[in-house]
């Protein structure tokens, strides 16, 4: 490739720095399990967990991030986590091709008429709690809490 004075450049160059890193999962499962447990036990939206847990992250990895979806992904499987969310109804929405809360896969929810005959109602999420029906419920808000209850959190409780 010419360079802006007509040179062609060496392939012996220095590659360029990366500007980000993709921490592994476990690193984001142990960090979101500190800071649920160290800071407070619950965020009222995804963008507040997620800096939370970039900036934890952070500290080991400074090139370090993670994207909401991810996020969301790894929440579902957590134990202790609750993730919970809020939706609206869309009329004529597009049926959606994945879950659009965990990516995972979509089953039909089936209901037998009267006649025999199966009908299909809606679409649930295989990994999640996520359902959908005629009026598309699509996600506006992520909340994400300690899960009361859980082992984890009641380890200590007698």
């Amino acid at each position: 490739m010419p360079a802006k004075d007509g040179t062609t450049a060496s392939p012996s160059e220095e590659p360029e720095a990366p500007r980000y890193r993709r921490p592994d999962e476990e690193v984001v499962r142990r960090a979101v399990r500190r800071v649920l447990r160290g800071r407070r036990a619950s965020f009222p939206s995804q963008a507040a967990f997620l800096d939370a847990v970039v900036e934890f992250v952070r500290r080991d990895e400074p090139l370090a991030t993670i994207g909401g979806p991810r996020l969301r992904r790894l929440l579902v499987d957590l134990e202790g986590v609750r993730l919970s969310v809020h939706y609206t109804e869309r009329e004529g929405a597009p049926p959606p091709s994945s879950c659009p809360v965990c990516g995972g896969s979509l089953a039909p929810i089936r209901n037998r008429t009267l006649t025999g005959e199966s009908v299909v109602l809606g679409q649930r999420c295989t990994r999640c709690d996520y359902w959908t029906h005629r009026v598309r419920r699509v996600p506006v808000r992520y909340g994400i809490s300690r899960a009361q209850g859980s082992p984890r959190s009641t380890r200590g409780a007698r």
